[in-house]
């Protein structure tokens, strides 16, 4: 493939003995918002699992912007088993042949959104949910993965959050539109598992980072210092950096995300975090910039941009990863480890 970083993971989450990626030989799967930093990596899994393993499966891949598409998955978007789907998930999806397994990753997620476009942050979460659970329901899919967000829990007084645990999300702040969408969409992969015997499972994923990130257009705080190291800048934070934050190397989650998928228990939802990558985004943007000390890059404080809606949680609890853990799932990459690799796989090719 034409990332070595990327290749580099796919060849090391294929050895990954907790994975029965067997499973998925001679499949269809749907991957929503494909062009997106979680969803699109999982799919470079599977064309690794084509291109290198002869799996033959039949990738269909749902996006809005069929050149986004073209540009990011190259050559590969070309190939027979890949199927390119260019349409709103908000809308009635229909296809012809079997679906094995539905992986529903569309949604906005930068913050920058919920004070612009917060009916465009619902719907996807509401209605494309709803869209791709008929769907599932129709094709009785052997599973199907709803991605959430730990913004559901809103804010608690707690130091280890619990998947049964909720905290207090004010409907009326426009903020709130992930934040209750994503409940609601839940509560959809609950109530299709519950009706209609969908094997629906649920992720929550804490703050996400890897080589897919969109550097362009993601606008999120951790982004933007991968950006600045590769540009050769110095960080900017549009806030106090005291906020802590719990992050996860997209290896890491990616493997999460395909164990839920094959063995999770339909009908249950799933913390996805590395508890042991904690940290204040102060102390983040140190640690990203010290990663390449020969640059000489400093950490500087910027005035707030208009559209910029900060969380006002300034300590995140940790998420507890126990159901994960029973199911053999354990994180492997340091903050350390997980920013350098994804800093390289910008720097070379």
């Amino acid at each position: 493939m034409t990332n070595k970083i990327i290749l580099e993971d796919c060849k090391s989450l294929f050895k990954e003995p907790i994975i029965p990626w067997s499973r998925l030989q001679n499949t269809s799967i749907l991957i929503t918002g494909a062009c997106g930093m979680l969803p699109s990596y999982l799919i470079w899994m599977l064309i690794y699992l084509n291109e290198y393993q002869d799996y033959q499966i039949q990738i269909k891949a749902l996006c809005r912007n069929r050149q986004t598409a073209l540009d990011k998955f190259g050559k590969y978007s070309q190939k027979e088993y890949f199927h390119l789907l260019i349409r709103d998930v908000t809308e009635e999806i229909s296809m012809e042949g079997d679906l094995d397994y539905i992986i529903h990753g569309a949604s906005p997620s930068g913050s920058q959104y919920f004070g612009t476009n917060p009916v465009g942050v619902i719907m996807p979460n509401v209605l494309g949910t709803r869209q791709t659970l008929e769907l599932a329901r129709e094709k009785n899919c052997r599973g199907y993965l709803y991605f959430s967000s730990g913004e559901i829990y809103g804010k608690l007084e707690k130091e280890i959050i619990e998947e049964e645990d909720c905290g207090y999300l004010n409907p009326m702040d426009v903020r709130s539109c992930y934040g209750e969408s994503k409940r609601l969409g839940e509560n959809l992969c609950k109530a299709y598992n519950h009706q209609h015997q969908v094997a629906a499972k649920v992720v929550r994923p804490c703050h996400t980072y890897g080589p897919t990130m969109d550097l362009e257009r993601d606008f999120r705080v951790f982004a933007g210092f991968v950006s600045n190291v590769i540009r050769r800048e110095d960080l900017v934070m549009k806030s106090d950096g005291l906020g802590v934050r719990t992050f996860c190397y997209l290896y890491d989650a990616a493997l999460a995300y395909f164990k839920v998928l094959l063995e999770g228990k339909p009908g249950e939802v799933y913390n996805v975090a590395n508890p042991e990558c904690q940290i204040s985004i102060r102390g983040l943007a140190e640690l990203v910039a010290g990663l390449y000390p020969e640059r000489n890059l400093k950490v500087r404080y910027a005035n707030h941009d208009t559209v910029y809606l900060e969380d006002p949680n300034k300590r995140q609890s940790r998420f507890s990863i126990k159901k994960l853990e029973e199911l053999g799932w354990n994180p492997q990459y340091t903050l350390e480890q997980g920013f350098k690799r994804t800093i390289e796989s910008f720097l070379t090719t």
